[in-house]
């Protein structure tokens, strides 16, 4: 019996007592975007430190990152949240970047809750809440403050990670913004065009129904190959990366797809300092959908947008990637400065 692609979505058939999803094409290409998030390029290895959210010896530790000159007082602290399937190790050129160029410039990045990196194993490819993946923002921003009492704090996303970040700061428990700037770099912003409307609708359903259900990685990609940088696919890439997942649950789908739609709503109620960086050939948005969200950011806050138009997802890893960390020290150089104009 051949079903409606819809009931095939969040139906699934029964084949010697196992249960099997049969996903229709137009949701398979939601899928496949999503999957792309998995890539990021490989970089040396350094020492992982790690943190709890609290003294409780149950709670959570998670590992991070740090690139901190012993020379120079730092002024201004990043704080990265690297992007799906990615790990700190992400953040390793613009760390080693500023410790030559921009000193007074910190930056701590830590492991993604549900990432490859993270500690316990069955967690990995899942999001219980994604209310965690603020609450684990927050508990880290506090450990930085504690250690860098005067530096202003910037949020600093890659793709997923921005998505955690914008999230984050307009949900932040206080009434002051828990961090001083907001850099975001290739966020998600929406679902392209030729994504069906009804299509993020399904996924949710299907997260709901089946939040544990998990989807291979080549079944994401059903069959398609995105580029992420100049001289990377996601294929290719993705089989190098040791904190590489395999599966992934429908919640954790349905987290992501859920925070793209709500970019744009988060965008509105920013109240830090924002930059946004977007390489004109990614493959998720193009100049216009970022414009667009940039446009939502109310005009007593400060905004600034790049677009590099050669450039593809990874910025950090891109060709020209020194031109775009000059333009991040030339952002942050203002924002220590208090100089950030407000359109």
């Amino acid at each position: 019996m051949k079903l409606h692609p819809t009931l095939q979505f969040f139906g699934f058939l029964r084949n010697s007592g196992v249960a099997v999803f049969a996903i229709p094409t137009t949701s398979l290409k939601l899928l496949a975007g999503l999957a792309a998030l998995c890539v990021v390029a490989c970089a040396p290895h350094e020492t992982l430190v790690s943190f709890q959210k609290s003294v409780d010896p149950k709670a959570d530790d998670f590992g991070y990152r740090k690139w901190i000159s012993k020379e120079t007082q730092q002024d201004v602290i990043l704080i990265g949240i690297h992007g799906f399937c990615g790990a700190s190790i992400d953040y390793h050129n613009l760390g080693n970047h500023l410790l030559q160029h921009q000193p007074s410039t910190g930056l701590y990045a830590y492991e993604v809750r549900g990432q490859g990196s993270d500690p316990i194993h069955k967690r990995r490819g899942d999001i219980g809440d994604p209310v965690d993946w603020y609450r684990d923002l927050f508990a880290f921003t506090q450990l930085v403050q504690e250690r860098h009492p005067n530096a202003k704090i910037v949020w600093f996303g890659e793709s997923m990670g921005a998505l955690i970040a914008a999230h984050a700061a307009v949900k932040a428990p206080s009434g002051e913004p828990a961090c001083d700037g907001l850099i975001l770099s290739s966020p998600i912003v929406r679902f392209r065009d030729d994504i069906p409307a009804w299509t993020p609708g399904l996924i949710q359903i299907a997260a709901t129904t089946l939040p544990l259900a998990r989807i291979s990685l080549d079944t994401l990609a059903g069959g398609q190959d995105v580029q992420m940088t100049q001289t990377t696919h996601h294929k290719e890439q993705s089989a190098k990366n040791s904190y590489q997942v395999d599966e992934y649950t429908l919640r954790m789908l349905g987290a992501l797809s859920g925070h793209i739609q709500s970019m744009n709503d988060c965008a509105a109620d920013f109240r830090q300092p924002v930059l946004v960086l977007h390489g004109g050939k990614d493959y998720f948005n193009n100049d216009s959908d970022v414009r667009g969200f940039v446009a939502r950011v109310p005009r007593w806050t400060s905004k600034t947008y790049h677009n590099y138009s050669q450039a593809y997802h990874l910025l950090m890893y891109d060709e020209h990637k020194e031109v775009i960390f000059r333009d991040i020290e030339r952002w942050l150089d203002l924002l220590r400065k208090n100089r950030l104009k407000k359109l």
